[in-house]
């Protein structure tokens, strides 16, 4: 299965999962100038802020891949993610990745919010994914401070920590455009860690 393809019934499985019929209208409340749900849906004693709906699709860059693209699934308090990015490049430097995690999310104000999440996933190559004799994981830690703009529009940036874990024959020597400190727990194994950022719009 080509790479694009992969990435697309990765996304598509997310988006199937969640129930978008659950998204409803939202009416303007007149005379305020903002959308909000109605009355009878926000509980009392908890602060709601103006970003709305059960599901969410996230676009961004960052120190790892140049294009990301994420499902979040959940409305509430936590929520579930599918993401996956490509890097662009020549002949085997070009990569893509996959992965899923879980996070909380935590309204500050009206208008700005943090996502907190980790999650866990691979990185592959354009050019023959999913062969060769070894393997390796990417975990993430994520923490994204978003700025609503819109009922379904957000600007979001923050930082990143990652542990990149590779045995066998690698096929990159490092996948962020980061410094990174690097140990070998086996002489046919790496692990990779460092700091990183991302920047993107929220849907």
């Amino acid at each position: 299965m080509k790479p694009c393809a992969l990435l697309a019934l990765w996304l598509w499985a997310g988006a199937a999962a969640a129930d978008v019929s659950a998204v409803r209208p939202l009416p303007l409340v007149e005379g305020e100038g903002a959308f909000a749900q109605d009355s009878a849906e926000a509980a009392p004693g908890i602060r709601r802020g103006l970003r709305r709906g059960n599901v969410h699709m996230e676009l961004w860059g960052s120190d790892i891949q140049l294009a990301n693209l994420a499902v979040k699934v959940g409305g509430g308090p936590l929520y579930l993610t599918l993401l996956a990015g490509i890097e662009p490049g020549s002949g085997d430097e070009a990569r893509f990745s996959f992965g899923l995690g879980v996070g909380g999310h935590v309204v500050l104000s009206h208008r700005f919010w943090l996502d907190l999440d980790v999650t866990g996933g691979a990185v592959q190559p354009v050019q023959k994914p999913l062969e060769g004799d070894g393997g390796n994981v990417l975990g993430q830690a994520r923490v994204m401070l978003g700025v609503q703009v819109l009922p379904r529009l957000a600007v979001f940036a923050g930082p990143t920590y990652n542990m990149w874990f590779v045995w066998g024959q690698p096929d990159f020597a490092s996948v962020t455009r980061m410094s990174v400190s690097q140990s070998q727990p086996k002489a046919d194994q790496r692990l990779q860690h460092w700091p990183g950022l991302q920047l993107g719009l929220h849907f």
